[in-house]
């Protein structure tokens, strides 16, 4: 959480800072400084998803405020004082800090980690000039990858993982719920891992129109799966209402997984769907030790990360996209972040 440190050196940064519900603003604050073991790096792009509009709107439940949000992100070294190496170079980096000692992080769960810290939530994010991060949560920008693209590594990791707890693909059939960047994301990983068929349901034209250019299969709603149930489906919409005919839409003997954020929202269902045709109901959290095989993926060629991306906007203009319907809005609204030549050397 950000926390404004008085006693901090007087030399400042723009942020985006979340104080409350609804209650958000780009505000000067002072410029961080790393630790012996932190990076600081200077954000050139960083994504806007759907969590971050929640946090923003006041709907994320367990949200912690004030906070500087932006967990999707792509940036420059400008201090490393435990990896001077690393200064100049561009980086993406996971953005988890588990504790290492509870019950979760000893049988290698870090995702479940009782004290698990993250950035842009429980720590200062990348909706800045500058944040700090352990120097080690580092990895190069691969060659070619813009840093908008960069911003994908994130939900690319979050996409791996649920793919992870779905188990064998090859030759089966894969329903996507949702094609969000997270859900495109998927289905493209569903393809790469041998998949017979990948389609995707949407009922937004546009988001289809971005499936199909992807090489996916599309349909506009579950009702032809009611028919033809999916092997594997995977929930990437967020929205808890879906959960009752996403079930009835995966075939007897398959496996549903939910990825989506729904929050605290509720919805009915009849657990017998689950019990009468043995489903495996699987849930996917994060993307907690992923990185290196997200940049492996987008190495081979697995994904294509462009057709998901806005044009990048200045950060100063993160308010014009917060109200576009999301039938309309790109699947990653993206930032480009202008840094203060002003500053004094040796800080963001």
């Amino acid at each position: 959480m950000y926390t404004e440190d008085p006693a901090t050196d007087a030399s400042t940064m723009r942020a985006l800072v979340v104080k409350g519900p609804a209650e958000h603003g780009l505000e000067r604050v002072p410029c961080p400084r790393p630790g012996p073991d932190q990076a600081l790096v200077a954000v050139t792009h960083v994504a806007l998803c759907g969590t971050d509009l929640r946090l923003l709107r006041g709907t994320l439940h367990d949200a912690e405020y004030p906070v500087i949000p932006g967990h999707e992100w792509a940036g420059v070294v400008r201090a490393a004082p435990g990896r001077p190496e690393l200064v100049g170079k561009a980086v993406v980096g996971h953005n988890f800090l588990p504790c290492g000692d509870c019950q979760w992080c000893e049988r290698g769960a870090q995702n479940l980690c009782l004290a698990l810290d993250e950035v842009g939530f429980s720590l200062p994010g990348a909706f800045a000039e500058a944040f700090c991060l352990p120097a080690e949560n580092l990895r190069p920008l691969p060659e070619g990858l813009s840093g908008a693209e960069g911003c994908l590594v994130e939900p690319l990791c979050v996409a791996i993982h649920a793919v992870q707890r779905a188990g064998e693909l090859t030759g089966r059939t894969v329903g996507v719920l949702g094609a969000g960047a997270v859900g495109l994301l998927a289905a493209q990983l569903a393809v790469a891992g041998g998949a017979k068929s990948v389609t995707v349901a949407d009922p937004s034209a546009h988001r289809r129109a971005i499936a199909a250019d992807l090489g996916l299969g599309v349909v506009p709603d579950l009702q032809t799966w009611h028919d033809d149930p999916q092997e594997v489906v995977f929930d990437a919409t967020g929205v808890a209402t879906v959960f009752p005919d996403g079930l009835v839409a995966t075939r007897q003997g398959g496996t549903y997984v939910l990825v989506g954020y729904s929050g605290e929202d509720r919805t009915p269902f009849e657990p017998s769907v689950v019990m009468l045709r043995e489903l495996t109901v699987v849930g996917s959290l994060s993307g907690v030790g992923m990185i290196d095989r997200a940049l492996r993926a987008i190495a081979d060629g697995s994904v294509r990360l462009g057709p998901l991306l806005s044009e990048a906007l200045p950060l100063s203009d993160y308010r014009s996209v917060l109200d576009i319907p999301a039938q309309r809005a790109p699947l990653r609204n993206i930032f480009f972040v202008e840094q203060d030549s002003s500053r004094e050397e040796g800080t963001a």
